[in-house]
């Protein structure tokens, strides 16, 4: 009699598999190997049954894009026996980066790698799914708030009204420190300021005087060299020096105040559906893996940023303590201002908040 394997829940596919089928795909190896690749199988040579066009919002300079992408589709080459291929392409290579949602929904290409918070004028909670200042601190609290508190649920149950599948959250380290062309020592400093940046930490600076430009990655760089803009809250320290900022922006004030924005890793639906449930559940263990992967190499690298930035000639700034104080007492009174009344966005803010009064019943761990 076959065994079967129970999946756990937070794969939330809708399929029972085989411990023969596992052992198929190399998952058994995966948990046993931690983070590590998994060791390529005899059908790897075989020509692959699945092939996949994936536009990353990160390219060339992120090690996202030159490291972790060739290693995530290298995983799920190997995990599935050869049987998927994926070909990366770097930012508006075939489709502009905020329509990249969209365009998979379309097949105009299969799989995007972007984030929740370009996606919300389509679904306006993803503005607060994407990251709300000062709500948790570490991974465990995020991993948590989508893998068991419902939020992934959620956000496969809206990205398929645009026939898209949701695969996972992706974890990028720290958002919301700001690189300027001039000083920012603290609030006051941003008046007169136009600086690129997203949700609530958008609406701090407006609200002391900033004016605020939506920009894509990729048009940063020339963006603030020009004088188009100012500076940009543009993710981690890493973030900064890998699009190259630094050299054009000599000013860095912190602290981030976010402490993980949420990327995302999807596919179109009639893509994910032609596949066998077991490459189903390889693309979502590779997935996951990918996604702590990303949390802890960025917040490595975003530690060796701050001494390249030094030593670029970049004067870092912290904002005083009253100062930050001030952003914590604004931030629900600005969300529950801004929050549209539609259903997503409701269950979202209701997960978000019943995931904070947990974990606010033992002594926070905090970045800020």
């Amino acid at each position: 009699m076959r065994k079967i394997f129970k999946k756990p829940a937070w794969m939330d596919t809708g399929m029972d598999i085989s411990r023969r089928d596992l052992l198929k795909v190399g998952v058994a190896g995966a948990a046993a190997a931690g983070l590590a690749a998994i060791p390529e199988t005899s059908h790897s040579q075989k020509p692959a049954e699945f092939k996949f066009r994936l536009q990353s919002f990160l390219g060339p300079g992120w090690k996202e894009w030159e490291e972790m992408l060739p290693r995530y589709a290298k995983r799920v080459k190997e995990m599935s026996g050869g049987r998927i291929e994926i070909t990366l392409y770097p930012p508006a290579a075939l489709i502009p980066t905020f329509e990249l949602l969209d365009g998979v929904g379309r097949r105009v290409v299969e799989m995007g790698y972007g984030a929740q918070i370009y996606w919300k004028g389509m679904f306006p909670f993803t503005e607060w799914a994407w990251g709300i200042p000062f709500a948790f601190d570490v991974i465990d609290h995020y991993d948590y708030l989508w893998w068991e508190a419902g939020l992934t649920a959620l956000t496969r149950e809206a990205f398929a009204t645009k026939n898209v599948f949701f695969m996972a959250p992706i974890y990028s380290d720290e958002w919301g420190s700001t690189i300027c062309r001039k000083p920012i020592r603290t609030l006051k400093d941003f008046k007169g300021l136009k600086i690129r940046s997203s949700g609530i930490g958008a609406e701090f600076w407006k609200s002391f005087g900033a004016g605020i430009a939506r920009l894509p990655g990729e048009e940063l760089y020339t963006g603030i060299s020009t004088g188009v803009i100012d500076g940009a809250n543009w993710g981690s320290p890493y973030g900064n020096i890998a699009t190259k900022l630094h050299e054009v922006a000599k000013h860095y004030t912190l602290p981030s105040i976010i402490a993980y924005d949420m990327e995302d890793m999807f596919i179109n639906m009639d893509s994910w559906k032609a596949l066998p449930k077991d490459l189903q559940e390889c693309f979502l263990l590779a997935t996951r893996v990918f996604a702590l992967e990303r949390a802890s190499y960025s917040t490595i690298l975003s530690c060796l940023a701050l001494d390249t930035m030094k030593k670029a000639g970049v004067t870092i700034y912290n904002l005083p303590k009253e100062d930050i104080d001030k952003m914590k007492g604004m931030t629900w009174q600005l969300v529950d201002k801004l929050a549209g009344k539609d259903d997503y966005t409701n269950r979202c803010l209701k997960i978000i908040r019943d995931t904070m009064k947990t974990v606010d019943m033992r002594p926070r761990l905090t970045r800020v």
